[in-house]
């Protein structure tokens, strides 16, 4: 039985918003780009990281603009992509919106050789550069390379982000047919 698809005429502005809804209902992980520029610290929230290569070793991540945090990456050497830990909600929130508290003493961080600050209590993270990147409408997508990986505490469940709440996956596990 063929499934009953039917081609249906959009407008732009319809496209859009089932498009973000598609995507508001797809869970993914939650990252932290920092960087320092001109001895200043820059950081975001980001739910775009992806794995793009393992020769060279690189990453994808989207920006939505290219001023302030974003545009400090964008001109960073180098940055480091925190993949976050489930109890990592409150860091997350403070790098995805304005005026919250950013490198603070209680935030647990360091600065590493290379100059870019690290959040210890990561999971894992990627101290990389930009690769290449292309714009996309009013967005830029950015492939990174990855120089180092630095591993903290990686027993730590990840946080995952879906339909604008955090999920935690502790315990749980999905029936697998690969068993």
């Amino acid at each position: 039985m063929q499934p009953n698809f039917r081609q249906r005429s959009y407008s732009v502005s319809e496209l859009s918003v089932d498009f973000r809804t598609a995507f508001r209902h797809h869970p993914a992980g939650v990252a932290l780009i920092t960087a320092a520029v001109d001895g200043e610290f820059y950081g975001l929230t980001i739910s775009s990281l992806a794995s793009l290569s393992i020769g060279p070793v690189a990453v994808s991540f989207s920006l939505a603009k290219e001023s302030g945090a974003a545009g400090a990456v964008l001109a960073a050497q180098s940055f480091v992509i925190h993949m976050l830990g489930e109890d990592q909600q409150i860091l997350a929130n403070n790098f995805a919106r304005p005026g919250a508290p950013r490198f603070s003493s209680d935030q647990n961080f360091r600065v590493l050789p290379t100059g870019e600050p690290y959040f210890i209590d990561s999971p894992v993270a990627f101290r990389a550069s930009i690769h290449s990147s292309i714009s996309v409408g009013g967005s830029r997508l950015i492939a990174a390379e990855v120089h180092e990986v630095l591993h903290g505490q990686e027993h730590k469940q990840h946080l995952l982000y879906q339909d604008r709440e955090y999920l935690n996956l502790s315990g749980l596990r999905a029936e697998s047919s690969m068993r």
